[in-house]
């Protein structure tokens, strides 16, 4: 049977649809005529204000038509991913990701756990690019999706470019049409669409001449071009020191070498940010390199929009700036003496005993960070994002003194809130740990559990914005 979009979970109480009488368990086949694939074309055709929908219910087509007001949301909530099928990659990328994972199903000593399997799926869909910011290549496009593209103008885009030398990209890609890629985004400049980029640099690979000459390149199609991301590459022990062809083998940066990048790329923030009106840099340094070379990160100004945030830039800035606004909702004391443990990568460790020292500051609270080293992937990898289950309950079980309350990043589980990386659902990590533990997305949800240790409600808007 083929996978089909459209199988509608819930209808929002009092909405257009649910006055229209559409109900969980119906499927919607069209809109305005035009067959519903996947959330783009949802979202793109029922954008109008007069629609008209056809769905079936119980193997019977029915028809309905439905008025709405201008921005008024439909009402619809369906009950399936956001595309039925995935676009994989075909590419083979000298530091891809899944290069760097133990094989699916093979047992790992002492690890009682797989690895989430949605982490094998290489993912190369121009669809997940537009809805949630997932990088690209643009190798796989066929002409029937450059044409949707132009029809949907889908923008921005977020493309993994990596270099601009088209021979240098096929060694580095590996894959169909590797390096056609200033062609490829000229082309969805013609279609006015834009695209934020990326360099991930190797150690010898694409850094030095090659890095100066992909920022001049990508310089050259601004608007097309809306910023550059130049990130170090990420690598685990199973793929560290792989070697590809006549590559060099893959190893991280040195302190020394991040510095000289530093260097390198914020001349050519100096000049971008001089002529751009608000003072934009265009080019952007991952927190990584800051971290690396044991620097401050710059103000909120420098990164505008924060429209690369989820590829790590501006993330460390982004949090200081937070907490500086939601510290002060915290208490000044706490009934009864509490004790309090944050949770973090190696990475952030000194960002985190900044809240930290913050929360110290309260009378009757103990707050202690444990950084949790990643045994399962290596230590060269540093950022809470990449932490199993296993190894963060392991690390909790060695400290003497966990307190109340255990706070960990919610970056550390998938989409749904409901596993590690590894498998580890949390149902089981909070039944092993002996104290109670939350995880937070942000500032606002750590003051709220700190307001909380001390009997105290979130903020009225804050507490409205998580039941949202």
């Amino acid at each position: 049977m083929p996978k089909l979009y459209g199988w509608v979970r819930e209808v929002v109480p009092d909405s257009p649809a649910d006055r229209a009488g559409l109900q969980p368990g119906d499927l919607i086949r069209t809109i305005n005529g035009h067959l519903i694939r996947d959330l783009v074309d949802y979202q793109f055709y029922s954008a109008d204000e007069v629609l008209t929908i056809v769905f079936e219910r119980q193997q019977e087509q029915h028809e309905v038509t439905i008025e709405r007001l201008e921005g008024e949301s439909l009402g619809l909530i369906f009950g399936e991913e956001p595309t039925p099928f995935i676009r994989q990659c075909a590419n083979k990328c000298v530091f891809c990701f899944i290069k760097g994972l133990p094989p699916r199903y093979a047992s790992q000593p002492g690890l009682p756990h797989g690895l989430r399997s949605t982490l094998y799926i290489k993912d190369d869909d121009y669809r997940y690019s537009f809805l949630f910011g997932n990088f690209i290549t643009l190798t796989n496009l066929k002409e029937q999706d450059w044409q949707r593209l132009a029809e949907q103008r889908l923008s921005p885009l977020y493309v993994s470019v990596h270099t601009t030398e088209p021979e240098l990209r096929r060694k580095m890609v590996d894959g169909p049409r590797a390096g056609e890629i200033l062609e490829q985004i000229r082309r969805l400049g013609e279609l006015h669409i834009t695209c934020h980029t990326q360099l991930v640099l190797c150690p010898g690979i694409n850094d030095g001449e090659h890095l100066e000459r992909s920022i001049q390149d990508l310089a050259a199609l601004r608007p097309i071009v809306e910023s550059i991301s130049v990130v170090p590459v990420g690598l685990t022990k199973y793929n560290n020191l792989l070697k590809t062809g006549d590559l060099p083998p893959l190893r991280p940066y040195t302190r020394q070498e991040a510095e000289q990048i530093m260097v390198q790329v914020e001349a050519h923030q100096q000049r971008f940010a001089a002529s751009h009106p608000e003072g934009y840099p265009f080019v952007y340094l991952s927190d990584e390199w800051y971290y690396l070379a044991g620097r401050e990160v710059p103000p909120a100004a420098h990164y505008g929009d924060y429209a690369q945030i989820e590829n790590g830039v501006g993330m460390t800035r982004y949090l200081l700036d937070q907490w500086e606004s939601a510290r002060r909702r915290l208490p000044t004391r706490m009934p009864q003496p509490r004790r309090l443990t944050l949770v973090t990568g190696t990475m952030a460790r000194p960002i985190i005993e900044r809240l930290a020292a913050d929360l110290n500051r309260i009378e009757g609270l103990e707050a202690q960070v444990v950084a949790v080293e990643n045994r399962f992937f290596g230590a060269q990898v540093t950022v809470a994002g990449l932490l199993c289950g296993q190894d963060v309950l392991a690390t909790l079980l060695e400290q003497e003194h966990l307190g109340d309350l255990v706070l960990l990043p919610r970056i550390m589980l998938d989409n749904a809130g409901e596993r590690f990386l590894d498998d580890v659902t949390v149902e089981e990590f909070q039944e092993r740990l002996p104290v109670a533990s939350r995880f937070v997305r942000n500032a606002q949800e750590t003051v709220a559990a700190v307001r909380e240790l001390a009997g105290l409600p979130a903020p009225r808007l804050w507490a409205a914005l998580a039941t949202h």
